[in-house]
């Protein structure tokens, strides 16, 4: 079944595990996309051809099924053929870090240099220092994900916006769902759900036309004025 028109330029939609013609009809039907690299099964040239389409591309290739050498050849790949973001963790080495910030220059490509924490939500202070040296790696957007147990700890992700610009920070699991909505209406420039029910990339993440009705609903409470 192909998937709905998702055309909020808010969501970027995190596309993983599926084939070329199934990853072309996601990419069509969305304002923004996250190729998952990683997890796609798909050649070269074939990523070529979805970086084609209009909507705006993150690159991103995570540790785990490929080596250092062969992500940096990916994001590259990607970088060069007109992604409009590339993902560097800031856990990557320095060179292959440098190496892809440098070209993303050169290119005309934001960089995003993220940190995920699948563990816990740190400390406010712990966090801000993690934003400070995601942008002393070169970041254009820091991505900062934290694991939510609690209120509490959505609480301290959402926090983070004070003073803050180019920053997308949520936190995963079932608790920090909410953060992957607020944290839009708190400066975020854009927020990641999955394609359909059932194809998400991370705990907790929405389905694009569930978050876009959710959308639709806040935004028409917030701009109809009060009877009260």
């Amino acid at each position: 079944m192909p998937m709905k028109n998702v055309s909020d330029p808010r969501i970027c939609i995190s596309i993983g595990a599926s084939g070329y013609s199934a990853c072309c009809s996601m990419v069509r039907s969305s304002a923004m996309v996250e190729l998952r690299l990683d997890l796609m099964q798909l050649d070269l040239e074939q990523v070529g051809q979805l970086l084609r389409y209009p909507a705006p591309a993150v690159a991103t290739c995570r540790r785990g099924k490929l080596g250092d050498a062969e992500r940096l050849q990916q994001l590259q790949f990607a970088v060069r053929h007109g992604a409009a973001y590339v993902d560097v963790e800031v856990e990557a080495d320095d060179a292959y870090r440098s190496e892809l910030v440098e070209l993303a220059k050169r290119c005309g490509c934001k960089v995003i240099v993220s940190y995920h924490n699948f563990e816990q939500t740190p400390g406010a202070p712990e966090m801000r220092r993690v934003v400070a040296d995601c942008r002393s790696m070169g970041a254009d957007v820091v991505k900062l994900v934290t694991t939510a147990r609690s209120a509490n700890d959505c609480a301290r992700v959402l926090s983070l916006y004070e003073g803050e610009e180019n920053l997308v920070a949520f936190a995963m699991g079932s608790a920090g769902r909410i953060t992957r909505v607020a944290c839009l209406y708190l400066g975020a420039p854009f927020t990641y759900a999955s394609p359909e029910p059932g194809m998400e990339a991370a705990p907790g993440q929405m389905a694009a036309e569930r978050m876009s009705a959710i959308f639709r609903q806040l935004d028409d409470s917030i701009d109809r004025p009060s009877n009260h």
